[in-house]
């Protein structure tokens, strides 16, 4: 699989999951993509963070 196609399957199950959370969090329509998309960045980011250990 090429680099560019995992990042689109990662992107994919990340807008996957953050639809789970949008539906438990109440807000005006028109901005749940904004909000998707900021989570799924934060989601991103947070693969690129150190593993936090013990």
């Amino acid at each position: 699989m090429l680099a560019e196609e995992a990042e689109t399957e990662i992107r994919h199950q990340f807008a996957v999951r953050a639809n789970s959370i949008l539906a438990f969090i109440e807000c005006v329509e028109e901005q749940r993509p904004k909000l998707r998309q900021a989570i799924i960045e934060a989601m991103l980011w947070a693969q690129t963070q150190p593993k936090l250990t013990k």
